[in-house]
């Protein structure tokens, strides 16, 4: 669910050492935090958004036929596990909890016309994607989190919307004191590209493991993984690692 362009198609890290702020005015858009009041409001933006990549025959969550009120139902469902964007962040994080980013366009461009599934326009169409960061749900992974849900609007592809929201998410992670982060991805997909190109490092590939929207085929997915208390360094293209210890590298 990641748009065309926003992994560099060397596969080097190109964020290196770059924080989200940093990354967002390049991509041009504002990564904010959800309240679990404002998720209601946002569902129907970003229910169209699902409904687009459906179309384009990208993996979501669903399979045709399916109507808006189950693509509302997925937001709406998690609303009582967001975790107030005011909550000081400490550890262990809330079990089961989520914090939920979504990109805005700045208020200087004018926002592309959002329509839902049935054809009425939507509010919020400055929205051009979201991410969940999702808590471990029993104490004994408390350290581990997880990227869920990434959906960014391929009609701004190649703004670097995606990497944006994924480098928000894992400095947010590191304040909770999260040290392992884990995601899936469908395989060959723009978002394998992105994950790879930002040092993410794949754990296996299974099979068959989920449907296309039409149902068509069972396709393979990318299971990766990134340990958030490492250093990245670029060399000739390649990601050097470094524990960090009391703040500093070795």
């Amino acid at each position: 669910m990641i748009q065309p362009g926003d992994g560099p198609s060397s596969g080097q890290v190109r964020y290196k050492n770059v924080n989200s702020e940093e990354i967002a005015k390049r991509a041009r858009v504002t990564i904010e935090k959800v309240s679990p009041e404002q998720l209601p409001l946002y569902a129907p933006r970003l229910s169209a958004i699902v409904h687009s990549h459906m179309l384009l025959d990208m993996s979501t969550f669903f399979t045709f036929p399916y109507t808006l009120s189950d693509s509302l139902h997925l937001f709406n469902n998690i609303a009582s596990q967001l975790v107030s964007p005011s909550a000081k962040p400490s550890f262990p994080p809330p079990l089961g909890g989520i914090v939920m980013f979504v990109a805005k366009s700045y208020p200087s461009e004018q926002p592309l016309e959002s329509m839902d599934m049935e054809g009425n326009p939507t509010s919020y169409p400055e929205i051009v994607g979201s991410v969940q960061l999702g808590f471990a749900s029993m104490p004994n992974g408390a350290f581990r989190s997880e990227v869920k849900k990434m959906l960014v609007d391929t009609r701004y592809g190649g703004r670097g919307v995606g990497k944006a929201l994924l480098r928000g998410l894992e400095e947010e992670a590191r304040k909770w004191g999260s040290t392992t982060c884990m995601l899936d991805t469908e395989q060959n997909s723009f978002g394998e590209k992105l994950y790879r190109s930002c040092g993410w490092t794949e754990l296996g590939v299974l099979p068959r493991f989920h449907w296309p929207p039409d149902k068509s085929e069972q396709r393979s997915t990318v299971f990766f993984y990134k340990h958030l208390d490492v250093d990245e360094d670029e060399t000739n293209g390649q990601i050097e690692k470094r524990q960090i210890s009391d703040g500093k590298s070795d």
